[in-house]
């Protein structure tokens, strides 16, 4: 059977995914659970140990597992290229292409993130199902009368049953559970309130961090008066009101926040909090040279900077980025920035990306730029291959 066929039977076991009257999702369920789950059980260990007809619920109950065999759908196109294809039988390995059934790659990857969250919901935030109060028994007298038939049994009142904990959450997050990359957060979404949801909306995507949906979902960090979080805000808001200068205990916090102490491993928290002064004190026209082409995007600025301090050394560090009259070179930095298209919202993206800019800076003076520049630096051109990987276009799934 082909995933995204509307011929074949839908699977008898495929309506934890929701009955839906809609035969393309019915098709793409009943391919999940047939020869897509029979590759992942073929091919990852921990699955092969596992009886064929538990696979899928295994997979579908922990998102550790889903993100594995997810990221075996994206390394090995080869092993799906018989079944992942479009109506003329052609494999599909991009999200916008529509499968056969009419649906698109991206909308059966949004159908199994959200199924999974469901899942994990349900397990983590209801626990067991409270039953209702014992229906009260007639008398003696009254149960007499009903056997001879002069008298009806009573019936049960069954209450209308009150949303879930789970419910809840699930119908505030559902429209912004879309991607592979969310499936290792599924955990971490499950703390969050539907009001802190419902606040963040689509912004819930710019989040790809543990440590950062940690953070925002902590007891106050989103304001009620229609700003921002910390971290979801202009990198403007880093600024000492009225100068371009940074407010040390604002970056402090958005260090914090972002839990950059992984950029120094073997640092103490006081050897952090000193970086971060030092960081703090960048001269005003590094400041007007960064902020506009990291996207005035607090989040971007604030690494650039801590990696730019770990990837040069404090030293020249000082020199590059905190001393009148090294605007220039910084400039050329910025140029350089400007080329790439952001890197996706993580430590690891981000950094992978800063790093190889930033070892450009005297790659033939700091003339070096474009196409020389990417001769040059041959781990710049992976940095950027290695971040088209992991972009991904919206998708959603209707239904």
């Amino acid at each position: 059977m082909v995933l995204g066929s509307a011929s074949g039977a839908a699977s008898r076991r495929g309506l934890e995914l929701g009955k839906s009257s809609d035969p393309s999702i019915a098709a793409v369920k009943a391919g999940i659970e047939g020869e897509v789950i029979e590759v992942m059980w073929r091919e990852i260990p921990n699955l092969r140990s596992l009886p064929r007809g538990s696979a899928y619920d295994v997979v579908m109950n922990d998102p550790r597992m889903l993100d594995e065999c997810l990221r075996l759908f994206r390394s090995r196109p080869d092993l799906f290229r018989d079944i992942v294809t479009d109506a003329n039988h052609q494999p599909v390995t991009s999200d916008q292409t529509i499968l056969s059934c009419g649906r698109s790659l991206g909308d059966a990857i949004a159908l199994v993130v959200r199924a999974s969250a469901r899942r994990h919901f349900r397990q983590r935030l209801d626990g067991r199902v409270r039953m209702g109060p014992p229906v009260p028994q007639p008398s003696a007298l009254k149960r007499m009368a009903i056997a001879f038939g002069l008298a009806s049994a009573p019936v049960a009142k069954t209450a209308p049953r009150a949303p879930s904990r789970s419910d809840v959450l699930y119908r505030a997050i559902r429209s912004y559970l879309r991607f592979d990359w969310q499936v290792p957060l599924i955990p971490h979404y499950a703390p969050m309130t539907p009001a802190l949801v419902a606040d963040l909306g689509a912004r819930l995507l710019d989040v790809r961090e543990v440590a950062e949906l940690r953070a925002l979902s902590a007891p106050g960090v989103t304001p009620r008066d229609g700003r921002p979080p910390l971290l979801l805000d202009n990198a403007r808001r880093l600024l000492l009101q009225g100068r371009d200068a940074i407010d040390a205990e604002i970056l402090w916090r958005v260090v914090q926040q972002m839990h950059l102490a992984r950029l120094f491993p073997d640092a103490e928290s006081d050897s952090i909090r000193r970086v971060v002064a030092q960081v703090s004190a960048v001269h005003s026209e590094v400041i007007r040279a960064l902020l506009p082409v990291l996207g005035n995007d607090i989040r971007r600025f604030t690494v650039f900077l801590m990696v730019a301090f770990v990837t040069l050394g404090e030293q020249r560090f000082k020199q590059d980025f905190c001393h009148e009259g090294r605007g220039y070179a910084v400039r050329k930095l910025g140029e350089r920035l400007d080329l790439l298209p952001p890197p996706p919202p993580t430590l690891d993206e981000m950094s992978r990306v800063y790093k190889a800019v930033l070892a450009t800076a005297y790659v033939g003076g700091v003339e070096a730029k474009g196409e020389s520049l990417l001769k040059a630096h041959p781990e710049l051109v992976r940095a950027l291959d290695a971040m088209g990987n992991s972009r991904s276009a919206p998708a959603a799934i209707t239904g």
